[in-house]
C-alpha cells in the first residue's frame, strides 16, 4: 500500500483570545465514499475549527483538499483513495496539540452488473493490477458500460464485452491506453476478469472478458509472450456468465466480429458498490 503523510492547514489563526473556549475541539469524525479510486470525504465535527486545525493522512489517500464553506462546529476535506486496506486521519492544532484520530478500511472494490440475462458481481484487485482496476472503475463509473453488448462469445472460453453497442456499432474508449499488468500473479482461471487487448501489448482500453473456462494461453509466460492481464474474478452470478456463454453465435462480416451472439445481450448497468 502507499503510504504517505499529507497536511493541510484548515484556516488561519484567529485573532481572538487564546482561551480554552476559543481553542479548536473535535468531538467526532467520520469518513464517507471511502472506495477505491473515488474521492473519500472526511467530515470533522466539533467547535472552532475554523480557528486553525491541520489534517494528516496516513494510507493511499492523495490531493488532500479542503471543502469550501466549512463552519466552526464542521470542516470537511476530500482525498482520492489510491489504495485499500488502513487509513488514519490525525487531527492537531496549528502548534501540534492532538484533537483526533479516525481510523477506517477501505475494501477492495466491488461492480455489480446487471444485463438482459442476469446479474453478476465482480471483486477487483487493484494491489495486484492496480493501473487496471483504475482504468476499468473510470468507465464504470463515467456509465460507459451501459447498454454495451457481449460482442464475442465462445462457449466455455470467455465472454467480452466493452466496445460495442446494438447494431453492432463500435463505442470509441474515452481513455488512453494503460500499460500491461499481466505479470501480476493472477491466471486466466474460470470466473476471472481480464483486460482486452490488441496484438500490442499497452493498448487495452475499455474492452475486458471473464473467463468462462481455464484459459493458461492467456497468461503471462515473459516478455515475448505477455499474455492478458487478470484484474479480478465473478464473486456471485456465474450462472449469468455461463448463460452468456452458451448463447447462439454468428459471423458479421461489416464489422468483421466472428463470435457475435444472434440475440444482443446488454450490459444494462454497471455500478461501482463498494
Amino acid at each position: 500500500m502507499f503510504a504517505g503523510l499529507l497536511s493541510l492547514l484548515g484556516a488561519a489563526l484567529s485573532g481572538c483570545g487564546g482561551g480554552n473556549d476559543s481553542e479548536p475541539a473535535v468531538t467526532t469524525m467520520a469518513a464517507s465514499n471511502a472506495r477505491f479510486s473515488r474521492a473519500a470525504t472526511l467530515s470533522i465535527n466539533g467547535r472552532n475549527l475554523r480557528a486553525g486545525i491541520v489534517v494528516d493522512m496516513e494510507g493511499g489517500c492523495e490531493n488532500l483538499t479542503l471543502v469550501a464553506n466549512g463552519t466552526e462546529d464542521l470542516q470537511q476535506y476530500t482525498c482520492d483513495v489510491l489504495a485499500v486496506g488502513e487509513f488514519k486521519a490525525h487531527v492537531h492544532t496549528t502548534d501540534g496539540r492532538f484533537l483526533g484520530r479516525l481510523t477506517f478500511q477501505v475494501p477492495l472494490p466491488e461492480v455489480s452488473m446487471t444485463t438482459s440475462l442476469g446479474n453478476f458481481v465482480l471483486e477487483l484487485d487493484p494491489v495486484a493490477a492496480p493501473a487496471t482496476v483504475r482504468n476499468f472503475l473510470g468507465y464504470v463509473n463515467a456509465g460507459f458500460y451501459r447498454n454495451v453488448i457481449f460482442h464475442r462469445v465462445i462457449a466455455e472460453t470467455l465472454v467480452q464485452s466493452g466496445g460495442y453497442t446494438a447494431g453492432p456499432v463500435v463505442k470509441p474508449p474515452t481513455a488512453p491506453p494503460i500499460e500491461l499488468e499481466s505479470n501480476n500473479g493472477l491466471k486466466n482461471v474460470r470466473g476471472t476478469i481480464g483486460a482486452a487487448r490488441t496484438s500490442a501489448p499497452d493498448s487495452a482500453r475499455a474492452q475486458w472478458y471473464v473467463n468462462v473456462g481455464d484459459n493458461p494461453g492467456f497468461d503471462y509466460v515473459d516478455a515475448d509472450q505477455p499474455g492478458y492481464a487478470v484484474f479480478g474474478k465473478v464473486t456471485s452470478g456465474m450462472a449469468t456468465i455461463d448463460a452468456i456463454s452458451a448463447v447462439e453465435t454468428r459471423t458479421d462480416p461489416a464489422s468483421g466480429l466472428d463470435n457475435l451472439p444472434v440475440q444482443d445481450i446488454l450490459v444494462l448497468t454497471a455500478t461501482q458498490t463498494r
